[in-house]
């Protein structure tokens, strides 16, 4: 998702990455394999990566056992060439006859299911942020009052409701300005098309700014919209994303901060009565979607052998599309709940969940799905974050945390990720979140090529929605590899066997910490090591 509210941030793209060469071409992603920077290894690429090519090289073994990992997230494209090998098909169901061939409550589930389904194959593409359906609920019981006048049983829900009010007053301003924002970069950006669309590959979807340091504009106008396009190259915004993003902050105003609006009515559920399950099978990306899914899918499992795109963690990944993220808005409590619970009862051993909540009413639904997860051995994998903050801090915590006010951890299947970056003098990118008691380690985030859904195949972004997804396909790879290991093996050994990075990073123009006092172990998520480790808890190997 695109947006300040969500885990998944877009950042930039650069045609001088993953294997493109200096003088500015690029090799094709439909006819070369990338290798991302995030698969490389400190010690022989002086890259913070993974170490998962040196991995391949000595640690993996050839014919490793399937791994389940439940994508809770938005609609994927399960047709995109680098992803159609890896999708998850439910073996007991039988596709589009109209019944639950299974029992197991979803009918025509052969890839998943769709918490946001509706009428004839629909998704609900915007909902209200989780604050307007607070007040919503809430105001006919504390509209009007103040605190002398509620009852002490009450307390809660109306302390909820008036931090619900200070989320609305605040995102107000918010809300228009993006709206202002793209109308006017879109004006701009149709300004500089014929010089956009020169730099611009459509096979590939990647830029080619050195193509635009050979012009030179004959005025003054010129020489600006050539700087804007290279601006916009960089930053991987193109036509149908720019006309997306203006109508998202179009959406945003009309739909996902409005009081009266009500999109949820057309799924016709009630959004806190967990058995009210509704949806359908279809988790295809509809067309137009900006698909946050599509890009996560692509860092965790991209089929590695095939020769197009780009290479995911494993082959042996097997993804579980579950539905519950609008392009915008939030999503419910119980969708995500009832997400849990279908992964667990479906034989997901990973849930990838990277959408970090910083206003939940029902923390109980969710609480409750994560220990069912937890009592059937299932990990789940969550991201840290996109704003500069220390999530220890309560007012900072996305939910769920894992230490909940500092306290004692809470679950054993729990694992937080951050993002990091490839060089070690700027290890910590900017824009990510941290906690030395809530995160428990970092992974690659920044800059990375990734699947994307529509005319454009790949795209370079950057986010702990990517740290998170990688993270759980190290996971699925030391658990297709020793498959006698539990989950709080598989979590113990991804936090102990992380490169150990000593030196301090900068915070601020003048602050500088250790790098270990980010997170629980001060570690970057390193799958060589991690599978080593793995083969010493092992009773297989």
């Amino acid at each position: 998702m695109v947006n300040g509210r969500s885990i998944m941030m877009v950042l930039s793209v650069s045609v001088l990455l993953y294997g493109c060469g200096t003088g500015g071409t690029s090799e094709n992603p439909e006819i070369t394999e990338q290798t991302g920077w995030q698969h490389l290894d400190l010690e022989s690429d002086s890259i913070v990566g993974i170490s998962l090519e040196r991995a391949y090289s000595e640690r993996v073994k050839p014919n490793g056992r399937e791994v389940v990992v439940a994508l809770i997230d938005s609609p994927l494209d399960i047709d995109h060439p680098d992803l159609k090998a890896q999708i998850w098909t439910n073996a007991d169901e039988v596709p589009d006859n109209g019944q639950d061939d299974d029992g197991n409550g979803y009918v025509d589930d052969v890839h998943g299911w769709n918490f946001l389904g509706h009428g004839d194959g629909q998704t609900l593409r915007f909902s209200n942020y989780d604050y307007i359906r607070a007040i919503r609920r809430l105001e006919p019981r504390f509209g009007g009052i103040d605190s002398t006048e509620v009852e002490p049983k009450d307390s809660l829900e109306y302390r909820m409701y008036q931090k619900a009010l200070k989320l609305r007053e605040n995102d107000i301003p918010d809300i228009q300005g993006e709206l202002d924002y793209y109308s006017g970069q879109l004006e701009v950006f149709n300004e500089c098309t014929s010089l956009f669309e020169m730099a611009y590959d459509t096979k590939t979807g990647l830029f080619n700014g050195a193509l635009l340091d050979t012009l030179q504009p004959s005025t003054e106008r010129q020489k600006e919209l050539l700087e804007q396009a290279k601006d916009y190259a960089y930053y991987g915004w193109y036509p149908s994303m720019m006309e997306s993003f203006r109508y998202q902050g179009e959406m945003r105003k009309a739909v996902c901060g409005n009081i009266d609006a009500e999109p949820r009515s057309v799924i016709g559920d009630d959004m806190y009565d967990l058995t009210d399950i509704r949806g359908h099978h279809v988790v295809d990306a509809p067309k137009g979607w900006i698909s946050h899914a599509t890009q996560v899918a692509g860092i965790m499992a991209a089929t590695r052998d095939n020769g197009t795109g780009i290479k995911g963690v494993s082959n042996n990944i097997r993804i579980m599309p579950l539905v519950i993220f609008p392009e915008r808005g939030d999503e419910t409590d119980k969708d995500l709940a009832n997400a849990i619970r279908y992964a667990v009862d479906n034989g997901a051993q990973i849930i990838n969940y990277s959408h970090g909540r910083y206003f939940v009413e029902r923390p109980d639904f969710i609480w409750e799905a994560l220990e069912y997860a937890e009592d059937h051995g299932v990990l789940v994998v969550t991201a840290a974050g996109n704003t500069p903050v220390d999530i220890d801090r309560p007012e900072d915590s996305p939910f769920p945390m894992d230490n909940p006010d500092n306290g004692e951890e809470r679950l054993t299947n729990l694992l937080k990720v951050a993002a990091s970056a490839k060089k070690l003098e700027w290890v910590k990118p900017s824009w990510a979140s941290y906690g030395k008691r809530n995160v428990d380690l970092f992974a690659p985030g920044r800059h990375l090529l990734t699947t994307n859904s529509g005319k454009r195949p790949y795209f370079t972004i950057g986010g702990s929605s990517l740290a998170c997804a990688l993270t759980s396909g190290v996971a699925a790879l030391l658990w297709s590899q020793y498959p006698d290991l539990d989950h709080q093996q598989i979590k113990t050994i991804l936090m102990l066997s992380g490169t150990r990075i000593e030196q301090e990073v900068k915070m601020g123009e003048d602050i500088a910490v250790p790098f270990s006092e980010l997170s629980r172990t001060g570690r970057i998520l390193n799958a060589h090591d991690a599978l080593l480790l793995g083969r010493e808890a092992s009773t297989l190997d």
